[in-house]
């Protein structure tokens, strides 16, 4: 985000966006966003932790344990808040890709 909001505020409107990048802010974001996800698990965990399950029903001889998810609901929001990272992220990276080709993060 930081890249990206350097180089739109060279234009002449995005010179407001750039007080939103700062170093504080890029740690409230990290902090906020995993905040999010420990209440998310927590929450999950707490209610209907995944548990083991024996499963004889195919093989009489052999126990098998499989995880029991517990809660579906709790799994979903997981994985769905997962994916809304990852989608964004994306985007980011697709927005991110038409930066100039001298541009080298990695020696700064």
């Amino acid at each position: 985000m930081v890249v990206i909001a350097v180089f739109k505020s060279s234009r002449p409107e995005g010179k407001e966006a750039m007080k939103w990048f700062g170093a504080a802010q890029q740690r409230c974001t990290v902090l906020v966003l995993t905040t999010i996800q420990v209440v998310i698990c927590a929450v999950w965990l707490s209610t209907a932790s995944p548990t083991p399950h024996k499963n004889n029903q195919y093989n009489r001889s052999i126990i098998v344990y499989e995880c029991a998810i517990g809660s579906v609901a709790g799994f979903s929001m997981l994985l769905g808040y997962i994916g809304l990272l990852a989608a964004v992220s994306f985007l980011l990276a697709f927005l991110a890709r038409n930066l100039p080709d001298n541009f080298n993060e990695a020696k700064f």
